[in-house]
């Protein structure tokens, strides 16, 4: 197939007294293979090759010798029997991708007679990167037959101590903010550094966010902007006086503009509580009112008031008639000295 590399391995099945019903078919991570190059198992390749056995819908075979490719493999009676059934494919994490499998009766006997040890997969990879692609079949073996073969020589199983040892540097990892595939000697780097660089975690990332400081914020900080922003809770709530007072600046504003426009005669007494309002809602459009506005009420002392002569009305009273809108004809009739 394009781009992919046809592999096959050796490894050794476990040696408890029992014949196991499932099994490490790749370990995690990556993984040597003798005289070749080596090739990367993790999440997403084996959850490929999962993908890709359940699309099958069909048991993957585990033969004898790799008795199924035929050809110079084939046995000597041409037959292939099956040593057992993958009946199901697991990704277990950094424990690897495990097989799920139903033996045949010989092969658990041969198995359980130790007879038969190792078994071999046969997978392809990628090429360049060599990850992962597929798992093809399997075969029960004690030494890799094909020429294709890349053989490995089987690690044994981590012991208790091992695993733990394992699952303890995957758990220092995470807490340093180290990745879970990250050797012992980085890890321990990491170690050093914080040593030389000690900081205590006091808020997660979206604290820090939420607070606007930097992620390097240290305890004092974070402690001091918490404060402040408490210190702001309890600010007692000014909205109530800053509002009256602000009413009471534009009260005064009012009168002051409305006591001008009288004092110059641009309204008169009856406009008042008008103009109290305009003045009040619209400050500058009643200072360009008043500006434009034409004098209505004069400002200018009136003329002392003289006994009138003939009953025609004097200067004081003509300025009063023109106010009023008394016209002369009608002063005429019903004025008193014309009576």
């Amino acid at each position: 197939m394009a781009g992919e590399n046809r592999i096959g391995i050796i490894a050794e099945l476990s040696t408890g007294a029992e014949v196991p019903t499932e099994f490490q078919l790749l370990p995690y991570g990556k993984v040597e293979i003798e005289g070749s190059e080596p090739f990367v198992v993790d999440e997403a390749s084996m959850n490929g090759a999962i993908s890709r056995f359940q699309a099958r819908g069909l048991d993957m075979v585990i033969d004898y010798e790799h008795q199924t490719l035929g050809n110079e493999y084939s046995s000597p009676d041409g037959k292939a029997p099956a040593a057992g059934w993958i009946k199901a494919l697991e990704s277990r994490g950094r424990d690897g991708l495990w097989a799920k499998v139903a033996w045949t009766a010989k092969a658990r006997e041969l198995l359980a007679a130790r007879e038969y040890r190792y078994y071999s997969p046969v997978f392809t990879v990628t090429k360049g990167i060599r990850k992962l692609i597929e798992v093809l079949q399997v075969a029960l073996t004690n030494s890799p037959r094909l020429n294709w073969i890349r053989p490995i020589v089987a690690k044994h199983d981590p012991s208790d101590k091992e695993a733990a040892g394992m699952e303890l540097l995957v758990l220092i990892a995470k807490k340093l903010g180290l990745p879970e595939t990250a050797t012992e000697a980085e890890v321990m780097a990491a170690l050093e550094k914080s040593k030389t660089q000690p900081q205590e975690t006091v808020a997660c990332k979206e604290v820090l966010d939420a607070l606007g400081l930097q992620e390097a914020a240290q305890k004092s900080e974070i402690v001091a902007t918490i404060h402040a922003l408490n210190a702001l809770k309890q600010r007692p709530d000014l909205s109530q006086e800053i509002a009256a007072l602000k009413a009471k600046l534009a009260g005064r504003e009012r009168d002051e503009l409305v006591a001008a426009a009288m004092k110059d005669g641009k309204i008169t007494p009856a406009q008042k509580e008008w103009a109290a309002k305009y003045a009040e809602q619209d400050p500058e459009g009643f200072r360009l009112f008043v500006a434009k506005a034409p004098q209505v009420v004069p400002v200018k002392p009136m003329p002392a008031a003289k006994d009138p002569k003939g009953g025609a009305p004097d200067e004081a009273q003509l300025e009063i008639n023109k106010l009023m809108g008394i016209s002369e004809e009608t002063w005429n009739k019903y004025n008193p000295a014309q009576a």
